[in-house]
């Protein structure tokens, strides 16, 4: 169903003669800061050296108030610059936001990667051969650092004591690092260093 369009104030009047509302458009579809009635007239008429308007335009002008309506249309024109302006301006931000996601999407892809790769050589058997106590120590250290910078450490308990397990395992492992670091054979316990022993014996 067709909606009848609301009639402007610049649009035609109803009692205005199709001229006289032809010569407003001329007048309106001037440049406000270039805005008048003389000007209107010479580039209507075509005679840019005319001294002054028509005595029929300058009715016309008066009659059915081309100053304020023209200035109604450029408040109009204006609110439909900063309507669009709004729009553009709320699209880049639309689209900047995009872009961010889908950076941080990206960077968390990498990370990903990154962080599977570099336990699988820290896993490895080539890093734990060349590994130093210290290099463990630090290790240990840097990752509770980065975990309770991303504000997810929530130990279940307050203290860091190791089980004795535990203990035992990381005694065991920085013992034949060291050994190893001294050109040693593994300290007592090991089969080599059983053997070595019953060698000695027999």
């Amino acid at each position: 169903m067709d909606i009848e369009k609301k009639n402007e104030v610049w649009d035609r009047l109803e009692n205005e003669p199709d001229r006289a509302y032809r010569a407003f458009e001329s007048y309106r579809k001037l440049p406000s800061g270039e805005r008048t009635l003389i000007e209107a007239y010479r580039q209507h008429v075509g005679n840019p050296e005319a001294a002054k308007p028509s005595d029929t335009w300058s009715r016309w002008s008066s009659e059915f108030a081309w100053r304020e309506r023209a200035s109604a249309y450029d408040a109009y024109i204006d609110r439909l610059r900063e309507k669009s302006m709004e729009k553009v301006i709320q699209q880049q931000a639309e689209e900047q936001a995009r872009q961010v996601e889908r950076m941080r999407g990206r960077f968390n892809e990498l990370m990903t990667i990154a962080y599977s790769e570099a336990m699988d050589y820290l896993e490895s058997e080539d890093f734990v051969q060349q590994m130093r106590p210290q290099d463990l120590i630090n290790i240990v250290k840097l990752h509770f650092e980065v975990v309770e910078r991303q504000g997810s450490f929530n130990p279940p308990q307050q203290d860091n004591d190791w089980s004795e397990d535990e203990q035992a395992e990381l005694d065991r492992i920085l013992e034949d690092i060291d050994a190893e670091k001294a050109g040693e054979e593994p300290g007592e316990g090991s089969e080599e260093g059983e053997g070595d022993s019953e060698e000695g014996e027999a």
